[in-house]
């Protein structure tokens, strides 16, 4: 019988590929670089192929560590679950935008704070959610574009449903 434990891990190591590529991308959108100029680095037709592919490769990050949030949100109701998907949708829709880190003082450390956020348990998914509304409503915090603030009202939404004040 052929041995198949190399051809099991294969999964895993595309999922830690996926993760670093997805990294690689956001990083490089934060650094100024162009969707064309990484759709050329990938190997791709066109930046649309590379916008695709980033949004793809996101799904399919937050398809994977879903269970474990399931986990971590199990005995508190639904609030941290619809929490939880709206600050990871706003970390995502700010990974995407090139220009974050210079918006405003405290841009970079909204985006580390989201960051963590998605994984976080719920008392400091609260925590690091309302860390994340107070830097984004406050003083010197210019108008964000459209999706941003869309993505951001239902990140205010979703903590005030989910506080227990």
């Amino acid at each position: 019988m052929a041995d198949l434990s190399g051809l099991r891990g294969i999964p895993a190591r595309r999922a830690r590929l996926d993760a670093e590529e997805l990294a690689l991308i956001d990083q490089a959108r934060r650094d100024g670089v162009t969707w064309p100029a990484i759709a050329e680095a990938l190997g791709l037709a066109s930046r649309q192929a590379a916008e695709q592919r980033r949004h793809r490769l996101a799904q399919a990050a937050e398809r994977e560590s879903r269970p474990s949030r399931l986990q971590l949100d199990s005995g508190y109701g639904e609030s941290p679950t619809h929490l939880r998907e709206s600050v990871t949708e706003l970390h995502r829709r700010i990974g995407a935008d090139r220009r974050w880190d210079a918006r405003f003082p405290r841009a970079a450390l909204v985006r580390e704070t989201l960051a963590a956020a998605p994984d976080a348990p719920p008392g400091a998914l609260y925590d690091l959610a309302a860390q994340a509304l107070a830097d984004l409503t406050g003083p010197g915090v210019p108008r964000f574009p459209a999706p941003l603030r869309a993505a951001l009202t239902r990140l205010e939404a979703s903590f005030a449903a989910a506080s227990p004040d």
